[in-house]
């Protein structure tokens, strides 16, 4: 029997699936900046159903937030069309979700949200993190980057305009986490979103105290490693749908790029990821890193494996800054995606390409610095799909690129960390997924 442990620190039994000899489904969500997706994974490695929408966002005036209880009811109806679509009355027999873990929202005792999540992007509590880093706690911890999407500046802007929403919060949950927290009943907090406050300390695994009273921080939930079992499905749509029924898992999963990072690495253990969807992220993990190192601008953060090791990550906004200089990042996605020679994309957006491959190469040697091995990069995400832009970023790098092709890596990765709660290995091989391209000319 598995277990983990509830918001009061007490065992939460979980009832083993029932055992068949049809193959089992398993469910990935990713929770993205601009879509959520959901994939279906059958047992064998295949993927059989997988689709993206657009998340459901509103305006607060301030900016873009999202609407937990619209989320939820997405997931859903997604997960129910792609059950239909290819299940044959099968119920799944785990789900696991992923995501950027800066956003959340503080949720009464019965998980209900008291107002919407702020975006992981979002400018609002950059000051209050900025703060936070000057203070002598903030110094002592030189190795923690306090900037614009720290959860703490937005915990701190929250008691500042929306105080009610952390004062009345029994527990602060993750956007990523919010839906198998509802179905399953239990508050809890995917590890690798801890180091995504800013009030964590990777090295001493533990939260920092003076950090969450400066931000004035709500009520933390437990922290569960990737592929641990939460619960089971209690109540809502899924349930009666059939989609779900009283022994499907929900597990664990984590923070949206290293859960993409670890489906590579399920294939080559040492693998660097140069993960590019709205945000461009390098992932590599590391056994020798320590806080004295000079970490030259990358975040620290907790492997996905839950390994006694650390994960370094480098993240720049990469749609951000397309948008900042050409406006329409969809109809530059859309004529890249077309884009099959280097010179045939625009001289001022190659320029600018360019640029960021040339900080993606120095964040590279970075990570060498900390002790990431070197070893082969493979390329995942939206933008890794544009065949000129993954040659140019070759030439910067001056070595091979693998390509993933798999549509939806971060939906993968939490299918299969759904799978591994089961007790399931599914077999993912980037090999039948993936192409490889060459550097070709010197820049």
């Amino acid at each position: 029997m598995a277990d983990c442990r509830n918001g009061q620190g007490q065992p939460y039994p979980v009832q083993a699936p029932l055992v068949t000899n049809v193959s089992r489904l398993f469910c990935g969500i990713d929770i993205g900046t601009t879509n959520l997706k959901v994939l279906l994974l059958e047992e064998s490695g295949r993927t059989l159903w997988v689709k993206s929408v657009p998340a459901p966002h509103l305006d607060d005036g301030l900016g873009v937030v999202t609407d937990a209880t619209a989320l939820v009811a997405l997931a859903e109806n997604l997960i129910i069309e792609g059950w239909q679509a290819v299940a044959k009355g099968r119920p799944l027999s785990a789900i696991s979700s992923a995501g950027i873990g800066e956003d959340g929202v503080g949720v009464d005792e019965k998980l209900h949200p008291l107002g919407h999540a702020i975006q992981w992007n979002d400018r609002r509590g950059e000051a209050h993190a900025h703060a936070l880093a000057q203070t002598e706690c903030g110094k002592d911890h030189p190795s923690i980057v306090l900037d614009f999407s720290a959860t703490a500046g937005k915990w701190a802007w929250l008691r500042g305009h929306r105080p009610a929403e952390l004062s009345n919060a029994k527990n602060w949950l993750t956007m990523t986490d919010y839906p198998l927290a509802v179905w399953s009943g239990v508050a809890f907090m995917s590890a690798t979103l801890a180091p995504r406050t800013g009030c964590y300390d990777v090295f001493a695994k533990r939260w920092i105290p003076e950090f969450l009273d400066h931000v004035k921080a709500p009520p933390l939930p437990p922290l569960v490693q990737a592929g641990a079992v939460i619960g089971t499905m209690k109540n809502g749509p899924l349930l009666a749908a059939g989609a779900a029924d009283a022994n499907t898992l929900l597990v664990a999963g984590g923070h949206d790029h290293p859960v993409a990072a670890s489906a590579v690495r399920r294939i080559l253990k040492d693998a660097r990821i140069d993960s590019m969807g709205t945000a461009n992220a390098t992932y590599g993990e590391t056994a020798t890193l320590s806080p004295q190192h000079n970490l030259h601008g990358l975040y620290v953060t907790l492997p996905i494996s839950g390994a006694d090791a650390l994960a370094v990550i480098c993240m720049t906004e990469f749609s951000v800054t397309l948008a900042k200089h050409f406006g329409d990042v969809r109809s530059i996605y859309s004529r890249l995606l077309a884009t099959h020679s280097i010179a045939d994309i625009p001289p001022e957006l190659r320029r600018v390409l360019q640029a960021m491959a040339k900080n993606t190469k120095h964040f590279w040697s970075a990570m060498e610095h900390v002790g990431v091995p070197t070893n082969a990069v493979y390329a995942t995400g939206g933008w890794s799909k544009c065949p000129a832009l993954m040659q140019q970023r070759a030439n910067v790098f001056e070595q091979s690129i693998t390509v993933v092709d798999e549509p939806e890596l971060v939906a993968l990765g939490a299918a299969l960390f759904a799978a591994q709660g089961a007790g399931a290995a599914p077999k993912f091989s980037a090999a039948n997924h993936s192409h490889v391209v060459e550097p070709n000319k010197p820049i």
